[in-house]
């Protein structure tokens, strides 16, 4: 493996929906700069995944679902010309394996779902009564699409791993061409539980938390993302995609909050809020919203965030920055007045401006659409991210590591091509706005990674994560992580597409494939010039 380092530098760039403007002078404070750096590690031995479910224990992350390589490099971007329910993503790729890989060791263990119930069996831990593992293994089998689906939504609460939805076929029809589908189901798993029981330390094996699923029609989603704010989940965009699926294709069109309460029986009750959307609650689930939804959004960079509240404090919420596909009756761009900026091209349809969703701020805002904000047509699909929260210019930082969209043509009605750029975006949180500046290649490589892998923290790093008093984000608290350190390996870029072409158009040799690679991310902050 070549090994290459290439350091990335973001100045500071606040566009406010009235233009460019400057930070409020704050002359007893430090402004700070920040910059990464991305280089491989040579680890191989993590299994190769793309679209997969994630959690972490330490050093010890949890993988399982998404797509694999079994034969011809089958992982990878699916056929674009295929029939997507045969041909397409073709049924030896979708991944049957759980994984325990750790990253400080390069070693890695597995259980295939067949196997992951044999095991139940050899738990002796308080809890494990016969009746109890009966009635484990039967609630598995109902939901095991929930160990093998591709593209669900997952968000990890301390030691729980919850996942909505996906994209696959039920377990007895897994090599039929006419039972793809998306998903309801939402699942919580006991993530230290599960990674024991891989390893097969069944003394460590908590039965009565290791597994607990509900399923609701409106959490139908792949592609989308999940977030925990406050004792909510939310379920923010994606699509029902497949056979069973109107018309073949309906978006979620909204963030869907709701709670998933464990019951009896490994149950999760499962209650829906109010949905946030910008088109009538009736029209959910209809062509009406598809067609005029500004949330018609999914596998884009959906990203935690911090909002100011009615009291001036700071609450969790979420925002969307770009994603696929924008219909053409929605006629949205980014600055009518600047026709330098306006979204007219028809080659590419994903969505260059933001929305802030902010449930926090007040009982008659949920959110607000930045019609001002435009990504350029670059890194516009889901791929490995990470932010932090800079108090001295009470601003987010977000960093998008490579994916798809390299901002030029790949045809008409076509997402533009691969990308390994890396994109920080610097919200503020006072004006709410967002600005975005690009560095090619943070990869350092001919071919491109990033499109569908994860973020996985750097257990070992003292990273701090930013409490808004109430509850903890999934943002760095920069001040209270690097105090007089200046760099930090903060996390990994794990597996996803490896596209050995900007525009491969699908799968196998030459194309391309799911990847094995890690690359470590190191985060330096220094005082602005």
């Amino acid at each position: 493996m070549i090994h290459t380092k290439l350091a990335i530098v973001f100045g500071v760039l606040i566009l406010s929906l009235q233009g460019c403007t400057e930070f409020s002078d704050q002359s007893s404070a430090t402004s700070y700069e920040y910059a990464i750096s991305v280089s491989a590690t040579g680890l191989s031995n993590a299994p190769a995944l793309q679209s997969f479910a994630h959690a972490s224990d330490g050093p010890n992350w949890l993988l399982f679902a998404g797509r694999t390589n079994r034969t011809n490099d089958d992982g990878g971007l699916h056929d674009l010309k295929g029939n997507y329910t045969s041909t397409s993503f073709v049924p030896p790729s979708f991944n049957e394996r759980i994984f325990v890989y750790n990253v400080d060791k390069d070693t890695s263990w597995s259980l295939s779902f067949i196997e992951l119930q044999t095991h139940i069996g050899l738990v002796n831990s308080p809890g494990s009564e016969i009746i109890t593992k009966a009635a484990l293994i039967e609630k598995m089998l109902e939901f095991g699409t929930v160990f093998r689906n591709s593209n669900p939504l997952v968000t990890q609460e301390g030691d729980f791993l919850y996942l909505v939805g996906g994209y696959g076929t039920p377990l007895l029809e897994r090599n039929s061409s006419n039972a793809y589908q998306t998903f309801s189901h939402v699942a919580r798993i006991h993530v230290p539980s599960m990674i024991a029981l891989v390893k097969k330390e069944y003394e460590k094996v908590d039965l009565a938390e290791l597994f607990f699923v509900g399923k609701n029609e409106k959490l139908k989603s792949t592609g989308g993302e999940l977030f925990m704010i406050g004792d909510s989940l939310y379920l923010a965009g994606g699509h029902d995609f497949g056979n069973t699926a109107p018309d073949f294709q309906r978006y979620v069109d909204a963030v869907y909050p709701f709670k998933a309460t464990p019951a009896n029986d490994f149950t999760l009750d499962i209650t829906l809020g109010t949905p946030l959307t910008d088109v009538p609650k009736d029209s959910l689930g209809t062509a009406y919203a598809d067609n005029h939804s500004t949330f018609r959004r999914r596998d884009g960079p959906v990203v935690p965030s911090l909002f100011k509240n009615a009291s001036g404090s700071l609450s969790k919420g979420l925002t969307f920055y770009s994603g696929v596909f924008k219909p053409d009756s929605v006629a949205i761009t980014p600055d009518s007045t600047n026709p330098a900026k306006m979204d007219t091209t028809t080659w590419n349809r994903a969505w260059n401006t933001a929305i802030y969703v902010h449930p926090g701020i007040g009982p008659d805002s949920s959110y607000t659409f930045d019609p001002v904000y435009y990504q350029g047509n670059e890194n516009v699909y889901a791929c490995a991210n990470f932010g932090l929260y800079d108090s001295t210019s009470n601003s987010v930082h977000t960093f998008l590591l490579g994916g798809i969209g390299n901002g030029q043509s790949a045809g008409p009605l076509q997402l533009s091509g691969f990308t390994n750029g890396g994109m920080h975006i610097q919200f503020d949180i006072d004006r709410m706005s967002s600005a975005q500046t690009l560095t090619d290649n943070i990869f350092g490589t001919s071919y491109f990674y990033g499109a569908e892998s994860a973020f996985l923290v750097n257990s070992d790093s003292g990273i701090e994560f930013f409490n808004t008093g109430s509850e903890y984000s999934d943002l760095i608290d920069a001040d209270a992580t690097f105090g007089s350190t200046q760099s930090i390996d903060v996390g990994y870029i794990y597996g996803g597409i490896e596209a050995f072409q900007a525009n491969p158009g699908t799968f196998g040799g030459g194309n391309s494939a799911a990847s094995n690679k890690i690359w470590k991310v190191t985060l330096t902050r220094t005082p602005e010039q």
